[in-house]
């Protein structure tokens, strides 16, 4: 992560939780604040409560390998703007941070769920096989009624790049218009989240 972001045109500080929060004792400011682990598990919240004590105007974006929603969902509530899984990729995660930057929050769609909901995973299907993993992605902020142009910040990506994806999708689901690409998608994820309200011992997975 030091090396990718160190990359890229906007300067990064990469450093430990010990050598930031000395930083920020000395006024050190900064306009938005990645705190990274390997997981999810070892995210710690004090660690995140100190942070935001020592910089409460500073954004938090929050990254990590997560199989557990409701954990990434409590670091949303201990006062994380954003949480990020590793598995998006290194665009998506700068783009994240630019969307924290300028003000905005970002929170993937999987933990968008209504509160006390656990959702059954079901196979994917029909619109999503027929499209590749980028194509799913635009796709799915298409359904979500983004521009074309917001699509393209959200994602990294071109513009143009995403006028050719959205062609693609309406040429491989067979529908005229990205209105009814859109359409067709909010059904299939509808469907594929019909909602089980067996919790386990610890309780139903709770959301933001």
């Amino acid at each position: 992560m030091r090396l990718a972001l160190g990359q890229q045109s906007r300067r990064w500080r990469v450093s430990d939780f010990a050598e930031a929060a000395d930083l920020i004792g000395q006024s050190e400011k900064y306009s938005v604040i990645l705190l990274g682990a390997a997981t999810c598990e070892q995210v710690d919240v004090v660690e995140l409560a100190l942070l935001m004590a020592a910089a409460p105007q500073t954004p938090i974006l929050v990254t990590a390998d997560c199989d557990r929603p409701e954990r990434a969902r409590a670091l949303l509530r201990s006062g994380a703007q954003g949480f990020l899984p590793m598995s998006l990729g290194l665009k998506v995660l700068v783009a994240a941070l630019e969307r924290l930057r300028t003000g905005g929050t970002y929170v993937p769609l999987v933990l968008s769920e209504p509160a006390g909901v656990k959702t059954v995973v079901e196979p994917p299907g029909y619109p999503w096989q027929v499209l590749t993993r980028r194509q799913r992605d635009v796709l799915a902020l298409i359904a979500e009624g983004k521009s074309n142009k917001l699509i393209a910040v959200a994602l990294a990506m071109s513009e143009s790049t995403v006028k050719a994806h959205v062609k693609q999708i309406i040429k491989r689901l067979n529908v005229t218009n990205r209105t009814q690409a859109a359409l067709l998608a909010t059904h299939a994820h509808r469907r594929s989240r019909r909602p089980s309200y067996a919790a386990d011992g610890a309780g139903a997975e709770g959301v933001l």
